[in-house]
């Protein structure tokens, strides 16, 4: 494990580095980044994607906090040390915590969303200790649901689509999913299809060129890397295998809350956070935009962030 890039004991949710490091944990290595000063607060990318998703809102949120991102276990620039080596949510969870105690910070706000509010949701279970507060963005928790709901039916589809067209035609379909208003070719499956071809070769390309100029793939092409571990493995394990502790949540001592996004009314990750938030009590704030709003309106979402976490902490 390299050390602390501030060179300093533990902090109090408090830091001001810039920088890149790596955090041995078991059966991986993880790819994080740091900068900015102020309270920790760590941004966890969603299934597929990597601390590349936040790049938008990492300039604006670390005028505020000390902004910690990284790349999940398996994907990007964090390899599993065996391609069966475990992704379940737990485990991911206490990567997290790794990744805290790596940087030296004791406690910190968390923000993740789609799986990575899943992930928030075992750390509020588990390592409350290690929040100041949290913020889950539309877990895709359908298997709260009933079994015939369409929010479910949508997820079962992507994963249908994953093991007999392939990872790329599910990353697709996946991708449409998460769109505000996705392009015509994005909903059908013959434009699905020849996304998915586009994808493969682009992939394919892509590596060819590396290996020849050396130059480092760009978060989309690293993104579309990882759709077989995200189709394949993550999304079975965090929406159907996956079971929130709902009495750990109860009693968690850390302030947190739910959070939609104003346009995501209708799609299978929205109906499930506002179940949970009626099953457990807790408040359900809306921010602007949709799945992707870091991407989409990344000025409005530093505001609405920030003012979310300025409420958990009074």
């Amino acid at each position: 494990m390299t050390t602390d890039m501030s060179g300093h004991g533990p902090i109090r949710g408090r830091a001001d580095v810039c920088g890149t490091g790596t955090v041995l944990v078991s059966c991986a290595r993880l790819h994080t980044e740091r900068t900015g000063h102020g309270p920790a607060l760590v941004l966890i990318p969603g299934g597929g994607g990597d601390a590349g998703v936040y790049e938008d809102v990492v300039p604006l949120l670390a005028e505020r906090f000390t902004v910690i991102t990284f790349d999940r276990r398996g994907n990007s620039r964090s390899p599993l040390a065996d391609p069966a080596a475990p992704v379940d949510v737990a485990r991911q969870a206490d990567d997290v915590v790794a990744v805290l105690d790596h940087h030296g910070i004791d406690r910190a706000y968390v923000f993740g969303t789609s799986s990575a509010a899943i992930i928030v949701l075992e750390l509020l279970a588990r390592h409350a200790k290690r929040l100041l507060g949290a913020v889950a963005h539309e877990p895709p928790l359908v298997q709260i649901l009933p079994a015939d709901s369409s929010e479910r039916r949508a997820v079962e589809d992507i994963e249908r689509l994953g093991r007999e067209k392939g990872p790329l035609r599910a990353a697709a379909a996946f991708g449409a999913m998460t769109m505000p208003e996705p392009p015509r070719m994005f909903v059908s499956p013959r434009g699905q299809a020849v996304i998915a071809a586009a994808s493969r070769l682009m992939l394919a390309t892509g590596g060819s060129v590396r290996r020849v100029t050396g130059r480092e793939p760009d978060t989309m092409t690293r993104i579309l890397a990882n759709s077989a571990l995200l189709v394949e493995r993550e999304l079975p394990e965090f929406c159907f295998a996956y079971r929130p502790d709902l009495q750990a949540l109860r009693d968690t001592d850390a302030p947190w809350c739910l959070a939609t996004g104003r346009d995501s009314e209708g799609r299978p990750y929205h109906r499930p956070a506002h179940v949970l938030g009626g099953l457990l009590g807790v408040a359900c704030e809306e921010f602007p935009g949709g799945h992707t709003v870091y991407q989409q309106l990344p000025e409005e979402f530093t505001r609405r962030l920030t003012t979310i976490l300025d409420r958990l902490s009074s």
